[in-house]
């Protein structure tokens, strides 16, 4: 066991810190190095951690934290594969994601090509691309995802940038003004796709959706982020 719990945080720890390198390190890689760190400790006090009272607290808080974490992170990714679309819709928002530079990163590139299949489905369709740029980012995420679907054989008159967003809420409340009350979906990854609709409908957006995946190495990250910014998105209800 002692083994295991330290291959699981070496793992933990090594997911992290690769995507903090590659994407920069936010609140969710730090989660999830911490998770790694904790599991690695857990593992050279194992012994301790059964006799020592204190310990033994803490790995029983551990063990509540994690199993809160994996439900959630199991319950998001299924409920957000559950597509509700029918690809009548006059409209599609994509909400925007991380860039590397000024090109889409894995996770906006996934909702992109998912957009790129619904829109060469529903020939009559707009797509919303909503997304500012960060602070690390060289273009506006509007504008790359714009470009990503141009290329990828969207024309340029189905393509409605909207540049200001700074958040999931902001996505939809500057997004769903440009439908005009029209049927709209959107597209965004399984673990943001319950956020999403909160979101949606909190702005009057009747939230169909369709889920983009993620990369299994890429979930824990994803969900630890994911995770924060439902606490986080409370403040909206108030």
């Amino acid at each position: 066991m002692r083994f295991i719990l330290f291959i699981i945080g070496l793992a933990l720890s090594a997911d992290g810190l690769y995507y903090g390198a590659v994407t920069g390190m936010g609140i969710g890689e730090s989660l999830v190095v911490a998770m790694g760190v904790a599991f690695i400790l857990w593992s050279v006090a194992y012994d301790a951690a059964k006799r020592n009272g204190f310990l033994k607290f803490l790995k029983r808080l551990f063990i509540f934290c994690m199993t809160l974490f994996v439900i959630y992170s199991c319950a998001v990714c299924v409920v957000g594969r559950m597509d509700n679309a029918d690809y009548n819709e006059k409209y599609l928002i994509v909400p925007g994601a991380g860039l590397n530079g000024d090109k889409p990163s894995v996770t906006l590139e996934n909702r992109l090509v998912k957009a790129a299949e619904y829109l060469n489905r529903n020939g009559s369709a707009k797509v919303i691309v909503s997304g500012g740029q960060g602070a690390d980012e060289d273009v506006p995420e509007a504008a790359a995802m714009m470009n990503y679907l141009e290329l990828h054989g969207i024309r340029s008159e189905r393509i409605i940038p909207e540049a200001e967003a700074e958040s999931t809420y902001e996505n939809f409340a500057y997004s769903v003004p440009m439908t005009d009350g029209s049927d709209a979906a959107f597209i965004t990854n399984d673990f943001h796709v319950v956020r999403a609709s909160m979101m949606a409908k909190l702005n009057g957006m009747n939230a169909k959706h369709i889920a983009a995946p993620t990369p299994p190495t890429l979930l824990p990250v994803c969900c630890a982020r994911e995770m924060a910014a439902q606490i986080a998105s409370i403040r909206y209800y108030f």
